[in-house]
This record gives structure tokens, sequence and C-alpha cells, in this order.
């Protein structure tokens, strides 16, 4: 049984995530501002991060939402970004966050341009601080259920995904190191097979060296 520390893992698609990997027999700790019952913990973006939450985990996933103030966003979604990075760089524990499309261009949606800019220095913060990582960044999320998965990178689409495929995509990344130090995005294809993770994994280009 692996340990896994789900920051946001009461939302709507962290709490997918912490739903598989608990089905699979591990244990998962939800990470959050207002923890609530048991195995959960407190965790603020906006503030210090204790480095005492992921003590013995194996993997950690963040899958937050940027609060709408720019400057909220900024402190939580780079910054706080960052601390858990340099934990887990530290403590050589992988990290799969949940990122987002339109983070190369975020000038084609004016209203959330600084959100999305705050997201993008949080992934750089990822990839630079030495933390075995990927990056998983979802198209427009919804609820229905996943009915097929398109995966690309570079992002330059658009569409729509499954939270379901999503928190898919995120558990099997956890466990495939073939998924290490890449960025990709998600996309709804009604045509696609049943995915395949490991292959899809496979194919992408790592990273550029941060």
């Amino acid at each position: 049984m692996s340990t896994f520390v789900v920051v946001g893992g009461a939302g709507r698609t962290g709490r997918r995530i912490t739903d598989r990997l608990a089905k699979g027999g591990h244990r998962v700790i939800v990470a959050s501002r207002r923890p609530e019952g048991d195995e959960t913990a407190e965790l603020d973006l906006a503030g210090s991060v204790d480095a005492a939450v992921f003590t013995g985990a194996d993997g950690i996933v963040v899958a937050i939402e940027p609060p709408r103030d720019p400057a909220e966003a900024e402190t939580v979604m780079h910054h706080g970004i960052a601390r858990i990075a340099a934990i887990a760089a530290r403590e050589d524990i992988p990290v799969v966050l949940v990122s987002q499309i339109y983070l190369t261009r975020p000038a084609e949606h004016p209203e959330m341009a600084e959100r999305i800019e705050a997201r993008a220095r949080g992934e750089q913060a990822l990839r630079a601080s030495g933390a075995q990582y990927t990056i998983v960044r979802p198209s427009w999320l919804h609820d229905l259920p996943a009915d097929g998965v398109r995966v690309e990178q570079g992002d330059t689409g658009e569409g729509r995904i499954s939270r379901d495929a999503v928190a898919d995509a995120v558990v099997a990344a956890l466990f495939d190191p073939s998924a290490s130090g890449k960025t990709f995005e998600l996309y709804d294809d009604a045509e696609s097979t049943e995915p395949d993770w490991s292959t899809l994994f496979a194919a992408l280009s790592p990273d550029p060296e941060a």
C-alpha cells in the first residue's frame, strides 16, 4: 500500500482522484484549507507550507483551482506550488500537477489572463525544482462520464475533457515512470479507443530542461 497526499482532494476533480487511489487500496491524505474527518491535513497554499504534511508520502497530487483575485492567484498557484515542489525535490517525492490549457497563450482569455500566468509560473517552478513531476493540462472541464481521450502537447488545442478522464490520467501518471518530466494536454475524443496510458505517456516528448 502506498501513501498519497492529494492537495485539493476534496474538490470536484481532486475527489475523483482520491476515490480512485482509495479504491486501489492506497492510503490517501486529503490536504485542504478546511480539513474534515480522518485522513485529512490542513494546508493553505496562501501561507507557509508545512513539510510534515508530506512526511512518508509516495506521491503528491496537486489539483486546485486558482483564486479569482490575481494577487491571491499568484500567491497560491505560483509561490504555493513552488513550496510544494521544493519539499518534493528535497524528499524525493514525485508530483503530478493538474494545470490547464492556455498557459502559453493567456491573451486568448484576457478576463483570466493573470490567473493563467500565475499557473504558468507555478508550472515552471515545479520544472525548475529538481522534483520528479508530471504536468496534466486539462481543457475545459465537465462532469459527464469520460468518452474517449486525446492527448496533445504544445498547448495549441481547444475542447473539453471529462473530470473522470483527468482523474484516470493523473492516477496512471503516478504509477508510470514514462510520464515523468512531461507536460501534456487532455481533450475529449469520442472516436478514440479506451486509453492505454502507458503507450500514450511513452510517446510524449520530455519537457526541455528547466
